[in-house]
């Protein structure tokens, strides 16, 4: 599945579509792409499926990304699998999954956890501090404390100089995580500290799932969306109107706005 888009003509049907939203200045801001990559969503990457998905996410970094491009993680069981990839951009997004991520990126075809990845995405856009070193600690650091090996999740560093950037990310996955606590606790992580990062889940349910715990989050938080896609190799033909419709929710406008 190749999907071709006039990806100009995409990003100004966003702009409007924003813009009758209620969304009439956009802010700038990073975006990103979480890709699971699981066993059980093997086939949609190899038959183009996820790429044509990223293809229609191409614009929204055209809008939002001041460098017009967004970050890509994969992500799938533990912490080495959460993997920044690459930048995407509108001269590199064809067949980007075949040529980078495909039995290419660590934990291709494992499990799903969820923290890990989103722990990186806050590493990423300067919301908490790097710590690389205590993450592969087998019994200290963030991960040790967050998966139940301590005290509960500290606040940043305060040693460390963050560089805090208005963040969305949009995390692409095909089944409920093993990991739902660890899950929560960053997201009440980012509640207490304000952190400005909004992430809109694309779940995908070709496994039947039903996203009960993404449930529970996006009536939790005020900074969580959920989009459930029942046959993604169809919603990914709709044109922009249709994908933008369900992507722009009230409650993300609410957030864009703030």
């Amino acid at each position: 599945m190749a999907l071709k888009l006039d990806l100009q003509k995409s990003a100004a049907k966003l702009q409007l579509d924003l813009s009758k939203a209620g969304v009439t200045k956009i802010p700038a801001m990073e975006l990103a792409f979480d890709m699971d990559v699981s066993g059980s969503y093997k086939d949609e990457h190899k038959d183009g499926t996820t790429n044509a998905l990223l293809t229609r996410l191409v614009p929204w970094g055209m809008v939002f990304d001041p460098d017009k491009q967004l970050d890509l993680f994969t992500f799938s069981r533990g912490v080495g699998a959460a993997h920044h990839v690459d930048m995407v951009t509108m001269e590199n997004y064809e067949d980007f999954v075949r040529r980078n991520i495909i039995d290419k990126v660590p934990g291709w075809c494992g499990g799903t956890v969820y923290a890990p990845v989103l722990r990186a995405n806050l590493e990423t856009f300067g919301w908490v501090a790097p710590e690389l070193a205590e993450a592969s600690a087998p019994s200290g650091g963030f991960f040790g404390k967050m998966f139940g090996r301590g005290a509960s999740a500290p606040g940043p560093a305060s040693a460390v100089e963050l560089n805090p950037r208005k963040s969305l990310v949009v995390f692409n996955t095909d089944g409920d995580s093993d990991d739902e606590a660890a899950t929560w606790r960053i997201f009440e992580e980012m509640e207490r500290g304000g952190y400005g990062m909004f992430v809109l889940f694309l779940a995908v349910s070709n496994q039947g799932g039903t996203f009960s715990f993404l449930r529970k989050l996006e009536g939790r938080y005020k900074n969580v969306g959920l989009c459930v896609i029942r046959d993604v190799r169809r919603w990914v033909e709709q044109d922009d109107e249709a994908i933008n419709s369900e992507l722009i929710t009230p409650k993300l406008t609410s957030w864009l706005n703030a």
